[in-house]
């Protein structure tokens, strides 16, 4: 009954939970441990309440220090590659969408953040290129 009152006042304003959750996904992105993601080799989607569907880009916001001084940046995926399947449930990954390839990205070290980067350009995966074949727009990958 609690849940069917939020639904119907949400309703009333005008309100959309799919416009919301496109928002927070342009803004800063949503966490990969609360979002019904999946992935094939044409792209990573994110599934809304209403079970369409939002192609999205996934990449790690949160580095343990000591990997971000071994491996350096993480990569930005643009399908199910091997790597990001390994990743669809992990909590230190983010579904976004953008279209400038900046990105926010935490540097932690036990827990606690060292660092952090505001549009931090990251690259992509060069295997989710070769397996999408990219043509290097992001906006018409993101909208196909």
């Amino acid at each position: 009954m609690f849940f069917e009152k939020i639904i119907a006042a949400c309703g009333d304003d005008g309100f959309s939970l799919e416009s919301a959750l496109f928002k927070q996904l342009q803004s800063g992105g949503i966490k990969a441990d609360f979002s019904d993601l999946h992935a094939d080799s044409s792209g990573i989607y994110f599934t809304y309440p209403n079970q369409t569907q939002q192609k999205v880009l996934f990449y790690q916001a949160k580095l343990q220090e000591s990997t971000f001084r071994v491996q350096g940046d993480p990569y930005v995926h643009l399908c199910g590659c091997k790597a990001c399947m390994e990743d669809l449930k992990n909590p230190d990954f983010l579904a976004v969408v953008t279209y400038d390839l900046r990105f926010f990205l935490g540097i932690y070290s036990h827990k606690v953040q060292m660092k952090f980067f505001n549009d931090k350009p990251l690259e992509l995966c060069q295997d989710c290129l070769k397996i999408t074949h990219f043509k290097g727009d992001l906006k018409a990958f993101l909208t196909s």
